[in-house]
């Protein structure tokens, strides 16, 4: 989720976005240059899902069918070992896409030949 779409989201449900910024106790500026750099520390997003009454999934906009339910299992499971592991699946499919990209740039680096 960006900052405009946030907004739009807390304007339907009639939350000011200085109101949010208080609750979650960051500036404005600083919440829309986390979101929009993709930065919302963890607590954040936490706080934000409980306020919004959003999962995860939701918040991000993520599929859930694509996701395995990963981040639901982070953010709201209860049970321990679920989340460690849930967390860990993301952590590695994190990392296969941080791979991905880095071979991509080197690619468009080199002009764009193998």
């Amino acid at each position: 989720m960006n900052y405009n779409d946030l907004k739009t989201l807390l304007s339907s449900k009639k939350i000011t976005v200085n109101c949010f910024c208080e609750q979650l106790q960051v500036t404005r500026q600083g919440l829309q240059k986390s979101l929009d750099n993709g930065l919302l520390p963890y607590n954040k997003i936490l706080l934000s899902c409980k306020l919004l009454n959003m999962t995860p999934n939701e918040f991000f906009g993520w599929n859930s069918e694509a996701t395995g339910n990963v981040a639901t299992n982070i953010f709201g499971g209860t049970n321990t070992q679920n989340s460690n592991e849930a967390i860990k699946a993301l952590g590695d499919q994190l990392r296969e896409k941080d791979r991905q990209i880095s071979r991509l740039l080197a690619i468009i680096e080199k002009g764009g030949r193998k």
